[in-house]
This record gives C-alpha cells, structure tokens and sequence, in this order.
C-alpha cells in the first residue's frame, strides 16, 4: 500500500513510512469543547493517517508545525499538516511528532 497525492497521484508514502498508533479513548480524549456530540464509547476509525518525517517535506527551520504540501511542483496540493510537539488523532491518541495526511 501506499500513499498518493489525490490531485496528480504522484507517491507520497510507502507502506513502512507509515506510523501506527495504539487507539484513544475516543471522544472522552478530548477537552469538553472540542467533542462532538453525546458521549460514546464505540471505536472511531482514524480520519488522519501519521507518517514518518520525510526528505521532501519543506519546512522552515524553526518551525515546529506547518502545513504539508504536495512535492510536485506542479501540483502543490495541500495534504495536511505538521507538529514536532505532537498531535491528536482522531481516535483520541497523541501522536507525537505528527506529521499526518488526510
């Protein structure tokens, strides 16, 4: 498996370059404001997918999160976003550092 841009399908990311994360506590993860909803304890699939630092990732140097960008210089399509102090998935989980896709 791997992950392509959706607007030119170039390759982003192979299978082993993806980071796999133990799930969350869902909903209850997270602060009153940002749940949706009634709280539930059911699964919830992961809406980002994390992946490992790459070369092609373009950042500032001092910048501990941005956004991810397409490398295709023809294309540049937003993909997602960074944080070296890390993030939370969906599911709950932090992901630290994150750089996810969606």
């Amino acid at each position: 498996r791997c992950i392509r841009c959706r607007k030119c399908r170039m390759v982003l990311a192979h299978n082993n370059d993806i980071q796999d994360h133990e799930p969350g506590n869902g909903q209850t993860a997270f602060a009153y404001r940002k749940r949706e909803g009634l709280l539930q304890q059911q699964q919830i699939e992961c809406a980002n997918i994390f992946i490992e630092p790459l070369s092609w990732i373009e950042g500032k140097e001092n910048d501990t999160s941005n956004k991810i960008v397409c490398p295709n210089p023809k294309c540049g399509a937003k993909l997602g976003g960074y944080n070296w102090s890390g993030d939370q998935c969906s599911c709950g989980a932090w992901i630290a550092p994150a750089f996810s896709i969606h």
